[in-house]
């Protein structure tokens, strides 16, 4: 299984990324074919312009095809959360009499829970939060409770539907490119599952994915996603604003806001940065620009909080953080500080702790790389070794 290579593709808000990879040594992974390319991006209605996506994805596709000399036939897509839904189910499955518990009755347990859902959208992908056998305990992985004897099992279930359009775009897209399988990764599930210990996710955990046209906070328990939901602000937004205030091109704003850096301290009062012309604008005025086009996100996600969890501070103290990560983090030196200030809770960056990759503009696309690796082994011999012989991993 170490030799196996799947294929990945990441939908970011400006940048669309298909690769190949397998596992490495050491936690690491290797690349056997990777390409990136901007196109026009999403927002929370979607697609700003469908043609661009194809096009775009479809040149990516044809470069890392054409040079790889393996064939791929299935393909994961990550899915963003302005194109996805999920639901939550309390589910129990009563037994007649004790029985051991298999992979069978844990898809039983799924499936009932499914029936009995009304969702629009096409059923994708299923996790659960957590699992119980009537002790009381919660048992976060479902290799907890493979073997064990009981009369009751229950489980906290998600379930996520993308929708419809995207479906089926997502599908004639990569049908048309060879593919006979494609499955579908949430992209804040792959995340979470991810970036943050499964330790963490044993309590309610908010990771606030921040990107360059759109933006998304996802809540986290155990092995589920509790709530999510997209805003239309990220890098793109701050840039825009740049653009307006000074009069400056999209270059220009981007030179910009690579030199500035509104993690805090006091700005000298005269203080000017000059760009490579010459021109002259005052610090203090750059700064105050990005930290407005910053607080609408800051102020989405604090309503996002009082929304599903009123005064509850889920993210508010130091052993239980808001997680950030997104490429948004890289573009804006000082962002993390201000959304701190902002939101009056600690924050903590997260991103693959690998070589070359640590970097929070790396968090998708190695996140999928993950979820689709542990996907592709599972199915290889880890469930059917639990159907056979049923007990714990060690």
């Amino acid at each position: 299984m170490k030799n196996e290579s799947v294929a990945i593709f990441d939908i970011r808000s400006y940048t669309l990324t298909f690769l190949i990879g397998g596992r490495g040594v050491n936690g690491t992974f290797v690349y056997r074919g990777s390409e990136s390319e901007n196109y026009d991006g999403y927002g929370t209605e979607g697609f700003f312009d469908v043609s661009s996506f194809t096009s775009a994805a479809t040149r990516v596709l044809n470069r890392v095809l054409s040079s790889y000399e393996g064939t791929v036939r299935k393909i994961y897509v990550t899915v963003p959360s302005p194109f996805f839904t999920v639901r939550t189910k309390g589910q129990t499955l009563s037994f007649e009499r004790r029985r051991k518990i298999t992979a069978a009755e844990i898809e039983a347990l799924y499936a009932s829970g499914l029936n009995e859902l009304a969702q629009s959208g096409r059923f994708v992908k299923q996790s659960a939060m957590y699992f119980s056998i009537g002790d009381n305990r919660r048992y976060f992985s479902a290799a907890d409770i493979v073997g064990t004897k009981t009369s009751m099992l229950s489980g906290a279930l998600c379930y996520y539907f993308v929708g419809e359009s995207f479906y089926r775009l997502i599908q004639k897209l990569f049908a048309c490119a060879g593919f006979t399988q494609i499955e579908y990764l949430p992209q804040a599930l792959s995340q979470s599952a991810y970036l943050l210990p499964a330790k963490t996710r044993e309590g309610y955990a908010a990771l606030l994915d921040i990107g360059y046209v759109s933006s998304a906070i996802a809540v986290a328990y155990g092995g589920g996603i509790v709530h999510q939901e997209s805003f239309d602000c990220g890098a793109g937004q701050i840039l825009a604003a740049l653009m307006q205030e000074f009069g400056i091109e999209f270059s220009r704003a981007e030179e910009m806001l690579a030199a500035a850096d509104i993690s805090g301290g006091a700005v000298q009062k005269n203080a000017l940065w000059r760009d490579a012309d010459g021109n002259a604008y005052p610090v203090q005025r750059v700064n105050d620009v990005i930290k407005c086009a910053l607080d609408e996100l800051c102020e989405k996600t604090d309503d996002f909080f009082q929304r599903y969890y009123g005064a509850k501070k889920i993210a508010g103290d130091s052993g239980n953080p808001l997680y950030l990560t997104g490429e948004g983090l890289q573009e804006v030196k000082g962002l993390a500080e201000h959304v701190e200030r902002r939101l009056c809770r600690v924050t903590q960056t997260v991103f693959p702790e690998i070589p070359y990759y640590d970097k929070p503009t790396y968090s998708s696309r190695i996140s999928a790389l993950q979820s689709a690796l542990e996907d592709t082994e599972s199915k290889a011999g880890i469930r059917k070794f639990f159907n056979i012989f049923g007990g714990n991993r060690t």
